[in-house]
């Protein structure tokens, strides 16, 4: 029995099925993709040929699995390429007729076929297309070709509050992971280690700044390549000055004359993975116009040459060796000049550390030994006679003992303890006085690494001397010693040294003379080329039992014209004063140079 449902569902109308849209409406929107034979045609095909062209690739694909065998899972190799993409399964694929050219199919029927145009397409009820959208950029390189592909992370740079840690340790590689960097145009090896007491004291004007280990050509196009020789780095280097100088005698109301300087200089790095050797040597040679005026004359030359060392026993001992050889010369004004001198008389010191570094967890300790021999030449009279200075002449021994604590990479405090004795060749000088003594310091200080921007070392402390004659007065005072590099800024570099030193002196009743000095140079670059310098220091001398104290001030202005690698141009002008407690001392000089530097 047929139920009143049945009835209804008999009787109601015929559905109808969706009208296809017109041939070629929706190809425009759609084209065919290799693999997918239900997809729709390209544009200007019509309904019934791509039902056929369905069936002609259904009859014909070699991938259809047959009948009895397993069917294939997943995607083949080469699925989802285009009809005109890579197909990475690297299969000769089959001609299909549709893909065969109709000029093809008459060519092999051996008939002369004439293209027959494609039926035009009704583009009336074609909707306009969008416009187009431009693909958004990627970082930091294009999409895949295809959807789904994984894009490989950006590489972001760092951000600038985070850098990477920097260690600065006495020796490199003492822990592990430690990286040491090279201050540029900085060395701080001695800085704030208690320098010899009988070193006399640096002259200013000659050149004598530390190279890195390596060119930095990649930062400064003008700066020297270098030689290399082997596993070292040679840099050297020669400058060549002329000039005027108002007063080189440094005397009140002293003669001018002209000035010539010739200033060589060779500094050596090691590019060893193990151990390292370091050698800096810098010269200078003054000579002024031929003067009657001038008594004493004042040409004279200038060495500081200095052999660095380092034997990497483990990673955390160290063996530590060092040379010095050191001339130079009393300087203009200084009290110890002999009356009636033909030249000034030549001084040299010998010396040589040896020492041992040892990293125990995030402490530095390091003990020197110290050897020095001071040796004066005889003073040439105008009247050809010879005075001798041997009882100028002596022996220095001494220690230094140094520990530190790394609170963080960037930081490490420290404390220095020395102690020396100079002993003389002759017990008794010309007045009878015994100038042998014994010295002993103590300093406080810290090695500095801020960010790469604030580096070297600083120490303050307190320097005492004791002379075994009675007569002879105890010399003792603060002291600062140091050096420090600030990059103010990527065309704006800062510098600033400080050095105390009790040197040894020939007058009666003085016992020496308590030396500090304190130099600022501020360097800043108009153009890569084109360097700017600018200088000034303070020094001051106390005589011990002698009522004088000397005070000491130079400023200057340097302009650097960098030709390239090898050739650079430099003038300088330069003002020296000096103001004293003794009468009839203080002296004011102006010095004009003009020099060529080849490197």
């Amino acid at each position: 029995m047929i139920g009143p449902l049945a009835l209804l569902t008999l009787a109601a109308p015929a559905g109808r099925a969706q009208t296809a849209p017109p041939a070629g409406t929706f190809g425009l929107l759609h084209p065919s993709i290799d693999g997918n034979p239900g997809g729709a045609p390209g544009p200007g095909v019509s309904a019934a040929t791509a039902s056929s062209m369905a069936d002609a690739w259904e009859a014909d694909d070699e991938s259809s699995p047959v009948s009895g065998e397993m069917p294939g899972y997943g995607s083949p190799k080469g699925f989802g390429a285009g009809n005109t993409g890579f197909d990475s399964g690297n299969t000769r694929r089959k001609r299909h007729a549709r893909d065969t050219p109709p000029a093809a199919q008459a060519k092999t029927a051996n008939e002369t076929f004439a293209p027959v145009p494609a039926p035009a397409a009704d583009v009336s009820s074609i909707p306009p297309a969008p416009p187009p959208v431009p693909p958004p950029e990627i970082y930091p390189a294009p999409a895949a070709s295809r959807p789904g592909a994984a894009l490989p992370p950006p590489v972001l740079p760092l951000p600038l509050s985070n850098p990477p840690a920097e260690v600065h340790p006495l020796v490199a590689a003492l822990r592990r992971g430690a990286v040491l960097p090279v201050p540029p145009d900085l060395d701080i090896s001695s800085s704030a280690s208690t320098p010899p007491p009988g070193t006399p004291q640096p002259n200013t004007l000659p050149p004598g700044t530390a190279r890195p280990l390596l060119p930095i050509a990649a930062i400064d196009p003008y700066e020297a390549l270098g030689i290399r020789a082997g596993s070292f780095l040679i840099l050297p280097s020669l400058d060549l000055s002329a000039g005027y100088d108002t007063n080189p005698q440094h005397i009140p109301n002293g003669a001018a004359s002209s000035t010539f300087v010739v200033s060589p200089e060779l500094h050596v790095r090691s590019d060893w993975s193990r151990h390292a050797f370091t050698a800096d040597i810098t010269g200078a040679y003054y000579a002024y116009g031929n003067d009657d005026a001038f008594t004493p004359q004042l040409n004279r030359p200038y060495l500081n040459a200095r052999l660095d060392g380092r034997i990497d026993v483990t990673r955390d001992t160290q063996i530590l060796l060092e040379n010095r050889y050191i001339v130079s010369t009393d300087n203009p004004g200084s009290p110890n000049i002999q009356a009636g001198l033909a030249r000034l008389p030549i001084d040299t010191t010998v010396g040589g550390t040896v020492g041992v570094a040892q990293q125990l967890s995030r402490f530095d300790v390091s003990l020197k030994g110290t050897i020095d021999r001071i040796n004066y030449q005889n003073s040439e009279l105008t009247d050809g006679e010879s005075v001798s200075n041997d009882t100028r002449n002596y022996n220095q021994y001494g220690g230094i003992l140094r520990l530190g604590y790394e609170v963080d990479p960037g930081l490490k405090p420290f404390v220095e303890l020395g102690a020396d004795s100079r002993i003389h060749d002759i017990e008794f000088d010309a007045y009878g006085e015994d100038r042998d003594s014994t010295g002993t310091s103590a300093k406080i200080g810290t090695v500095l690494n801020l960010s790469g921007e604030l580096r070297g070392e600083i120490a303050a402390g307190y320097l005492q001397r004791d002379y075994h004659d009675p007569t002879l007065p105890n010399i003792g005072g603060v002291t600062l010693d140091g050096s420090l590099l600030w990059q103010i800024s990527g065309l704006t570099t800062a510098k600033f040294t400080a050095a105390s030193a009790v040197n040894e002196s020939v007058l009666q009743g003085v016992s020496g003379t308590f030396s500090r000095d304190f130099n600022l140079e501020v360097d800043h670059a108009l153009r890569r080329w084109l360097i700017v310098t600018a200088r000034a220091g303070y020094g001051n001398d106390d005589y011990a039992g002698l009522a004088r104290i000397d005070n000491r001030y130079f400023a200057s202005l340097a302009l650097i014209y960098k030709l390239n690698r090898d050739m650079q141009i430099k003038g300088e002008v330069r003002q020296d004063w000096m103001t004293s407690t003794a009468p009839g001392v203080a002296y004011t000089a102006t010095s004009y140079l003009l020099g060529l530097r080849l490197q």
